[in-house]
């Protein structure tokens, strides 16, 4: 494994799942380097038993639940860095999807960014997560249920 490779490969889609869930530019920056680090100074120990994607954001959660236990970021989150085409997405819709997704709590928003936007599997994200695959699916139908709750809310 040869981690600029795996830099160069990984280094947008971690940056947008710092950025999704925790909504501060600055803050997904900072969480992004961290995982990086830590994936360096972790790299002897990959036995390739799994996706390096899947090593990687394990990583990355870890980083993010130590951020947000200690408290290192505040701002609501949104759907930044996401860049649909401007014409296949109505800019109401945007913003409410917007509105809806930063009113969730910090787990619903991972889940969704990691299987709905990253494309994890629910069996992938939950082994990176280290829940129980079924527990995880739960999970992912309730924070789907709760974003379409917070859209009929927010849209007429």
């Amino acid at each position: 494994m040869e981690l600029e490779d795996v830099f160069r490969n990984h280094q947008r889609a971690v940056y947008a799942y710092f950025l999704r869930v925790v909504g501060d530019r600055h803050a997904a920056e900072e969480l992004a380097q961290e995982t990086f680090v830590r994936a360096c100074g972790a790299a002897l120990r990959y036995r390739g038993d799994a996706p390096v994607a899947n090593w990687l954001f394990g990583i990355a959660h870890h980083v993010l639940l130590e951020a947000s236990r200690k408290g290192l970021f505040r701002r609501e989150p949104g759907l930044e860095g996401l860049d649909p085409p401007a014409a296949e997405v109505d800019h109401d819709l945007r913003m409410d999807l917007e509105r809806a997704f930063s009113a969730l709590a910090r787990l619903d928003r991972e889940t969704l960014v990691l299987v709905d936007l990253l494309g994890f599997s629910p069996t992938a994200a939950a082994e990176l997560m280290t829940v129980e695959p079924g527990a995880f699916r739960m999970r992912l139908n309730r924070a789907r249920r709760r974003l379409r709750e917070q859209l009929e809310v927010r849209t007429p």
